[in-house]
Formats: C-alpha cells, sequence, structure tokens
C-alpha cells in the first residue's frame, strides 16, 4: 500500500521562498538584519537617477511603491546632478525629517563622469553609509556604471567600488542600473533609464526589500 504523501513543514516552504528571492537581488546577507515594520518609511536618495531623470513620475521610487505594502511609504528625495559630498551634506538631514527603516541609495555616477578622486568618493560613500547605520536605518546602494571610453558604446561595467563595499558587509543590489544602462530599450538617454529602465530597477529593490523582515 503506498504511503499518503506528507506536505512539508511550513519552514520549509518559507526557508525555500526566502532563498528563491535572495537569488534575486545579489546583495549580501548584511541585508538580512533590516526591518521593514507596518507604517515603515523607505528612503530614496541619491542623484538625478533616484529623481527618476528621463522619465518624470515613472522613476524606480514611484514605481517601487505599489510593489510594497500598503502601510510602507517611499519618499524620493533625488537630486539631479548630486555628487557623493552633495549627498554626504544632507544625508543626516534627511534622515532626521523621514525617519526611514532603509535607505536606497545611488551615488557615485557623477563623481565619475566629473572625474572626482576616487579616493574622495569612497571616503564619501562609506560615511553616507556610516550616517544612515547610526541613524538605525539599513542603507542599500545601487551599483553604478563606471565611466570609460567604452560606456558611448554601450560597453558598461560596474565601478569596482560597489563590489569593494559589498564584500566590507554592505548591502548593494549590483549590475541592474549596469545592464538596464547598457540596453538601449531601457534608457531614455546615455546615462538615464526610460520608465521601463525604472522598472526593472523597482523590481530588483522590491525583491531587496522583501528580505527585511
Amino acid at each position: 500500500m503506498l504511503k499518503p504523501r506528507r506536505r512539508p513543514a511550513a519552514w520549509l516552504v518559507w526557508a525555500a521562498l526566502a532563498l528563491a528571492v535572495a537569488g534575486c537581488s545579489r546583495t549580501p546577507d548584511a541585508l538580512l538584519g533590516c526591518t521593514l515594520p507596518s507604517g515603515a518609511t523607505v528612503l530614496a536618495i541619491g542623484d538625478s537617477i533616484t529623481r527618476g531623470h528621463g522619465a518624470p513620475g515613472k522613476g524606480y521610487a514611484e514605481q517601487l511603491q505599489p510593489l510594497l505594502p500598503a502601510d510602507v511609504t517611499v519618499v524620493n528625495a533625488g537630486i539631479d546632478g548630486e555628487r557623493s559630498a552633495g549627498l554626504l551634506d544632507r544625508i543626516g538631514p534627511a534622515l532626521d525629517e523621514y525617519r526611514p527603516s532603509v535607505v536606497l541609495i545611488t551615488t557615485g555616477g557623477n563623481d565619475f563622469l566629473r572625474r572626482v578622486p576616487e579616493a574622495d568618493t569612497r571616503r564619501n560613500v562609506a560615511a553616507i553609509v556610516q550616517q544612515v547605520r547610526d541613524g538605525g536605518a539599513t542603507p542599500v546602494l545601487f551599483g553604478i556604471p563606471r565611466a570609460s571610453l567604452t560606456a558611448a558604446a554601450g560597453l558598461l561595467s560596474e565601478h569596482e567600488m560597489y563590489a569593494d563595499l559589498a564584500r566590507d558587509g554592505v548591502a548593494v543590489i549590483r549590475d541592474v542600473v549596469t545592464d538596464v544602462l547598457s540596453d538601449d530599450a531601457l534608457k531614455a538617454d546615455r546615462i538615464h533609464p526610460n520608465a521601463s529602465g525604472y522598472a526593472r530597477m523597482a523590481q530588483a529593490a522590491q525583491q531587496t526589500l522583501a528580505r527585511c523582515r
């Protein structure tokens, strides 16, 4: 007589789901300590990619909002043309104003384009990450492509700074922006996504935030 097949234990089902999400998000285990409680705020802050340049009203922050629970609020605090030093100057006041649980960050691209010394950019980004942590929030960075002679031809590669940050335990959403800006169908111009490209970023952010408890 065949024995009835047992259903898997509930914890096995949840474990499988967690592994599936983790595989999609390309972020390190550092993010597993984050929390996204009822009524939480997710602060999206940084440069024109956060602002949604190229797709007004359809940036990644706006497209992320409906992907999250209804009681979680996404705030877009992007500024066109901002460099890492400018973000460092305003991250503290932004944390005080919004009291976010998670901070999604795009920064570094304008530094690379304007040839800011790499050591300065790395120091600024490290200080931004530390301020976010000191404010009780979890920082999550989007990896950004490096400026290069081949970038004009669409041959992009993510700046190694983001891999270094990930190895240091910072949550980084890897390769998504680089992949979007390598695809003409997903970008509004050479350095900005279009609405479809921002949708890819929103999906990656949602997969990442799904790991918060």
